[in-house]
């Protein structure tokens, strides 16, 4: 079954110029244009919250959602107001590891726009439920 990907005009969305605070949760595949999409139709937007947590993930789209260059181009082009944001991001991620010094180093922007930013990442491996233990 092939999945085709739905045009999206950009220069009909619908906007919503009074919201200014906007809590978004996902928990299934995405990718980071859906989220530039959606923030585009608040340019007004102040105070900004994302989770995002799913098992399974395109190799592409996890380094993607953990690099700091494009949500800083999202946050400039689409949120040109943003001044709080929080984000969490979960996911299964088998191989290749993620390039943590380049994570961290990425989002560099938000340590100097942002002087009581904080960022923690974090990195575990789960169980092996194949030992029988």
């Amino acid at each position: 079954i092939s999945i085709q990907e739905a045009f999206i005009n950009e220069n009909d969305l619908p906007i919503s110029s009074q919201l200014i605070c906007f809590d978004l949760s996902i928990f299934t595949i995405c990718d980071i244009r859906s989220i530039a999409y959606i923030l585009r139709c608040m340019p007004n937007l102040r105070h900004f919250k994302f989770l995002h947590g799913t098992r399974t993930i395109a190799h592409s789209c996890a380094d993607t959602f953990v690099n700091g260059y494009t949500w800083e181009h999202i946050f400039e082009m689409c949120t040109p107001f943003l001044s709080k944001f929080h984000f969490h991001i979960s996911f299964e991620k088998n191989y290749p590891k993620l390039d943590l010094d380049f994570v961290v180093n990425s989002f560099e922007y938000f340590v100097k726009k942002y002087p009581k930013w904080h960022m923690i990442i974090d990195r575990w491996a789960p169980e092996n439920r194949n030992t029988g233990k």
